[in-house]
């Protein structure tokens, strides 16, 4: 699986997978300010301290994504990190988990948070597996629990 910087291109194939893996969970494509995300992702994730990749098979089809911004100096948000169905269980997720933090540490962050829907129970196992803390659980439209990790 190659891992490689998401391109301008690539909004079109990005869009589908996340509409894709929120259909499958039972939510609406505008949940939670997904659009808006999605619809600036070449913004919302340029400068030294952010980045968004994505994972190609080998046709090139577009299977995985994951990126990083800000949240504040110290703290780096993991956002949109999605697989295709058929990729679940691969290693493929934790290979674009360790390339976001490995990303984040070179930022020099000293943490990374991230909030995730109680429904993607495996990407919850992922994180934890990874050092997470579950901080929070929280009454939203994303069912969402809060989690944290140090990185120093």
């Amino acid at each position: 699986m190659l891992i490689r910087a998401y391109r301008e291109e690539d909004h079109a194939a990005v869009v589908r997978l996340v509409r894709d893996v929120l259909t499958e969970f039972g939510f609406a494509a505008h949940v939670g300010g997904a659009e808006r995300d999605l619809s600036a992702l070449g913004e919302r994730y340029a400068g030294a301290r952010a980045g968004f990749w994505v994972s190609e098979d080998d046709d090139g089809a577009l299977v995985g994504s994951v990126g990083i911004r800000p949240k504040d100096e110290h703290t780096c948000e993991l956002k949109r990190l999605y697989l295709r169905a058929d990729r679940r269980g691969t290693g493929l997720g934790q290979a674009l988990y360790a390339h976001a933090e490995s990303f984040a540490r070179g930022a020099g962050y000293g943490r990374i948070w991230l909030d995730s829907s109680r429904r993607f129970g495996r990407a919850h196992r992922l994180y934890e597996r990874n050092g997470f803390v579950l901080r929070a659980t929280l009454d939203n439209e994303w069912e969402d629990n809060v989690y944290d990790k140090a990185l120093i």
